[in-house]
């Protein structure tokens, strides 16, 4: 078992952002004396990397809860499960609370840090099955509760699906790209007809992502790792793409690639909840109302992370953890994340309302006064795909992103041997004696 943690450690240090809300802001206060004082106070010791969430939570919560104290400590999303495993190897504390990322999570299961929820009386049943699942333990534990939840489509521009589809309407255009082959037959049209100036989408690391969220395929079957068939399933799709010219060939997340997002030669982006305003806003401030959003072929989340209460706090602490945490994902906090931070609970209760899933007024408006909240809760979430989690899942990531740009780069590589270079790196990252690599 150390070999696997220490490999995934190695690995999660190669990436610098793979979620939304990655580069919260630096905040190194941590508490060695926590737990209840003589006053009636207990102090909540919180590790997690986007401040922009937790910060309005806290305060809000400490308006009814003046008794409760929070101490944050914000860790950068690839440290988190490195500072953790450092902490117990070391024998330092732990926060009361830390935050798992959701391609992490079986890595989180392996440490054995986290409290089941279901102690205290927190039901995942009614959270979303899909992510629910998640975080059960073989054993039936629940060791995180789900921040949120990150329906995925393709957010379109308008004014370019007009001209090249004659429509900008949601549904006409899902009937239209309703499956891999006809993007890629609309993307040589696309590129045919604009002299080749025209591509669908801006990059290819991006249409692995979402190609990869979207996969039905197991990274893992008991201890072997099925990296071919998953590779396969993705990789084969990102080829016929690129030789259809419906993908251009910007890395992912780099400034050039960010100005696309402007521009009026790509049209199509995979788009989660959070990258309305993590990518889409932001880089095309000029843009409000020429946005739309439709499903994609398989309805996929991409993302998430989960509430974790750690087995070394004491009891007050964990009470007041959880109660914390129950009032954050499904009472009256997660109302307050929703409309301070844009984080959407996997709460069914709440994403069956409509009123509730509504987006804000300026994300209406942008995207053309569509409903886009339906689209991404009541459309989307409730069909996502759910496929269980692995230890190497980040692993794989790692090197999906990079065969991925390669591809790009070589338009001469053909699937067989995007495949090959991605076994050899897979191998190099997977050191557990006991995995196959298949």
């Amino acid at each position: 078992m150390k070999k696997k943690i220490i490999s995934v450690l190695l690995a999660t240090a190669m990436v610098a952002t793979l979620a939304a809300g990655c580069g919260a802001k630096s905040d190194s206060s941590s508490s060695k004396d926590s737990g209840k004082s003589a006053d009636g106070e207990v102090t909540i010791s919180y590790w997690g990397w986007d401040s922009n969430y937790y910060e309005p939570l806290f305060k809000a919560y400490q308006k009814d809860h003046p008794n409760v104290k929070f101490e944050p400590t914000a860790v950068e999303w690839g440290d988190m499960l490195t500072k953790a495993q450092q902490a117990l190897a070391s024998g330092s504390e732990l926060p009361t609370i830390i935050a798992m990322d959701n391609t992490l999570i079986e890595n989180w299961k392996d440490l054995d840090i986290c409290e089941d929820l279901t102690q205290y009386g927190f039901d995942n049943s009614k959270f979303v099955e899909s992510l629910a699942e998640k975080v059960v333990t073989d054993d039936g534990a629940v060791i995180g509760a789900q921040e949120s939840i990150n329906p995925a489509g393709i957010a379109y521009k308008r004014d370019l699906a007009k001209e090249y589809f004659g429509t900008d309407d949601p549904d006409e255009l899902f009937k239209i790209f309703n499956s891999y082959d006809a993007y890629a037959e609309k993307g040589q049209e696309v590129y045919d007809k604009s002299s080749g100036e025209v591509h669908l989408f801006h990059s290819g690391q991006a249409v692995a992502e979402w190609l990869y969220f979207a996969s039905d395929v197991q990274n893992m079957n008991d201890d072997t790792l099925e990296y071919t068939d998953k590779m396969t399933d993705v990789m084969s799709t990102l080829v016929k793409l690129r030789d259809a010219n419906a993908v251009d060939t910007y890395q992912n997340g780099t400034p050039e690639a960010n100005a696309t997002y402007a521009d009026d030669t790509h049209i199509f982006y995979p788009c989660p909840n959070w990258s309305l305003s993590y990518y889409i806003e932001g880089n095309d401030p000029d843009g409000s109302g020429n946005w739309g959003l439709m499903r994609a072929p398989v309805d996929y989340n991409h993302g998430g992370a989960s509430l974790g209460i750690t087995k070394d706090s004491t009891d007050e602490q964990k009470q007041a953890a959880y109660d914390f945490i129950e009032w954050a994902v499904q009472g009256d906090g997660a109302t307050v994340a929703r409309d301070e931070t844009g984080y959407v609970s996997a709460y069914k209760e709440l994403m069956e309302d409509s009123e509730w899933v509504k987006m804000s007024d300026k994300d209406v408006e942008f995207f053309g006064g569509q409903d886009i909240g339906k689209v991404f809760y009541q459309d989307i979430a409730p069909n996502m795909a759910s496929v269980p989690s692995s230890a190497w899942d980040n692993s794989i990531v790692n090197v999906r992103n990079d065969v991925a740009q390669q591809l790009m780069d070589d338009k001469s590589m053909t699937l067989d041997k995007a495949i090959s270079i991605g076994k050899d790196q897979i191998e190099q990252l997977v050191t557990d004696d006991s995995v196959k690599i298949k």
